[in-house]
């Protein structure tokens, strides 16, 4: 098989010298992609100081805040205070399960230092 040559007709070549002949004639300039330069604006605006800027965005974040807290739906009263006092109830439940625990331990260790020492 590696012997076996390829043979190209007249329309093969026609096309091929088509194709090199347009190629020869597009200029280097038209490939390559155009690029406009930068210039400098003599009059450009400047940046505001950084007080202002700061002042902006945090009159920015107090407006967002502002809208975000409209869009809150708030539990009713009632259930706020059922849930807090069922949180009071319970610190103070398990506070006192601590505490009793504590002082358990405390007179357990308090007599065993007794009786060693």
């Amino acid at each position: 098989m590696a012997d076996e040559k390829k043979v190209i007709s007249a329309e093969d070549t026609e096309v091929v010298e088509e194709v090199a002949a347009e190629v020869e004639a597009t200029p280097v300039e038209e490939t390559q992609p155009k690029v406009a330069p930068v210039k400098k604006k003599k009059n450009a605006a400047k940046k505001p100081n950084f007080f202002v800027r700061v002042w902006k965005k945090l009159c920015k974040l107090c407006k967002d805040v502002v809208g975000e807290m409209k869009k809150v739906v708030w539990t009713p009263k009632d259930e706020l205070k059922k849930n807090t006092k069922l949180v009071l109830v319970t610190v103070l439940a398990i506070a006192a399960s601590i505490a009793v625990v504590d002082t358990l331990f405390s007179w357990i260790i308090n007599t065993i230092a007794g009786l060693i020492g």
